[in-house]
């Protein structure tokens, strides 16, 4: 290992830091400059290694909450842990390697500074990134453009999604990369490039895409605040229910009321009492429609659902469309679930929700449903749109402890807000419960890993962000044709 393997090594451990909790977000361009400035001074091999060791720290040290999940929570063996931690944090590493390979050999082709820091490479890293969030399943953690939710870049989001983000943020970076390697005039014009994209980012924050129906409703997100280990307990089921419950005496007339994912830790066939109980308070309370995680059973096959069931102003019950590998699924074979089950770890498969469902309305008031980390999955929530006025998220991060993990899952939800320029209620059982508007602005959230009872006000959005019209298509259309004017470039042989 030579100094440039090291030095991106705490690159990687620096660009960690642009994301939350930390957010200084900044750090990004920062790190992804140092990346293209490498490959400009190295060859292609030696650049792909630089990438992969930046990737490797980013997500050894960025994912150690993994740990968390698979030992301590799920009482997996430590080996298991460690182990799965570094197959996923070497495979999202390969994603890097293979972006640092292709600008630097753009860079050996093209010669030319400008073009390879400023077209190409910003270019090449969004569109590995969009790769990275849908092959496979799609991890599309630690993509550049949530580390910018808090920054005015954050206001090309609606246009593009977090891939254009990502773009503008890397354009950013290529320019303070040449700043630094520029000449006096080429630095200047760096500058001046800048400042010019933070005043049409700041522009860009003046627009409106949406539109408030004029209506003020009452929410109350209720989280339990129950650790993980004890929420499946038999002692502590009633425990459960009868806090839940009494949340919705001290929710009275409030418009909306949103419970965390598997909020009651039962399948809901056997909960019919309980449910019959709960319509009756909901309907005592003068509250209009009650949102809440359980499971449900599908009555032909009896395989398992994770769901999010309603009461009130409508009936309709989602069903979780985007699974977890390896937590909701598990696509090994069997000889691998049989040791999973004789191991006394998760192994069972749960079946997803369709495509596309009905659509839980609170009387004239559309609300788009995800379940836990379906909403760091831009693109597939754009079917309910234009007519949702409303985004619910419910999540259970239990599973990860005291960690970073909540608040990174957190700063992926945000983004979804701005994207489609509506609310977003968010209720958990130990991570962020909140209410967030629809530039991404947290107006109320409550104190995490305790139970709280969150009251605000939310407004039912309408009208069309070019995202939603557009989707990802829109971005990658724009990076593709980046390269190709790249190619162009080349066969003219302009130097820029």
């Amino acid at each position: 290992m030579n100094r440039h393997h090291l030095l991106s090594s705490l690159t990687g451990a620096l660009f960690l830091l642009a994301f939350a909790p930390f957010s200084v977000s900044i750090l990004a361009a920062v790190s992804i400059g140092y990346l293209f400035i490498i490959c400009l001074r190295q060859p292609p091999k030696i650049v792909a290694q630089c990438f992969f060791c930046f990737g490797l720290v980013l997500f050894v040290s960025g994912l150690y909450w993994l740990y968390i999940s698979i030992h301590t929570v799920s009482g997996g063996p430590i080996w298991l842990a460690i182990l799965l931690i570094a197959i996923l944090s070497v495979f999202m590493s390969l994603y890097y390697a293979l972006a640092g390979y292709l600008i630097s050999l753009s860079y050996t082709k093209f010669q030319s500074k400008s073009l390879t820091l400023l077209i190409i490479a910003p270019a090449i890293w969004s569109l590995i990134e969009w790769f990275r969030g849908w092959f496979l399943s799609g991890f599309p953690w630690f993509s550049v453009g949530y580390s910018q939710v808090n920054t005015y870049l954050s206001n090309w989001a609606p246009i593009g999604g977090v891939y254009m983000v990502s773009w503008i943020c890397g354009i950013c970076a290529g320019l303070l990369a040449l700043i630094y390697l520029g000449n006096k005039q080429q630095s200047y014009k760096g500058v001046g490039a800048l400042v010019t994209i933070i005043i049409v980012s700041l522009f860009l924050g003046t627009f409106s895409w949406t539109q408030s129906t004029g209506e003020k409703l009452t929410v109350s997100l209720v989280q339990g605040g129950i650790q993980q280990e004890r929420k499946w307990l038999p002692n502590e089921f009633k425990k459960t229910l009868d806090l839940y419950k009494s949340s919705l005496k001290a929710s009275n007339k409030s418009d909306l009321v949103v419970w965390p994912e598997v909020a009651i830790p039962g399948i809901a066939s056997n909960l019919e009492p309980y449910l019959d109980d709960l319509k009756k308070v909901v309907n005592d309370s003068q509250i209009q429609l009650l949102l809440f995680g359980i499971l449900t059973s599908d009555e032909v096959s009896g395989e398992i659902r994770n769901s999010m069931m309603a009461i009130g102003s409508s009936d309709i019950i989602y069903h979780k469309r985007h699974l977890l590998p390896f937590g909701e699924y598990f696509p090994v074979p069997d000889e691998v679930r049989s040791w999973l089950q004789g191991m006394g770890l998760p192994n069972r498969d749960i079946e997803s929700g369709d495509l596309i469902q009905g659509m839980t309305q609170l009387n004239n008031i559309i609300i788009a449903p995800s379940i836990c980390y379906e909403d760091i999955f831009g693109s597939e929530l754009l079917g309910y749109f234009p007519e949702a006025n409303l985004l619910v998220n419910i999540t259970n991060n239990a599973w990860f402890g005291k960690s970073f993990a909540s608040e990174q899952h957190f700063q992926m939800s945000r983004m979804r807000a701005i994207e489609t320029g509506r609310y977003l209620l968010r209720a958990t059982n130990t991570g962020v419960t909140a209410i967030v508007e629809p530039n991404g602005t947290v107006r109320e959230r409550a104190q995490s890993f305790e139970y709280s009872l969150l009251l605000g006000t939310f407004e039912p959005m309408i009208g069309n962000t070019p995202y939603i019209k557009f989707g990802n298509y829109l971005i990658v259309v724009v990076l593709i044709l980046n390269l190709f004017l790249g190619y162009l470039w080349d066969k003219k042989q302009i130097k820029i």
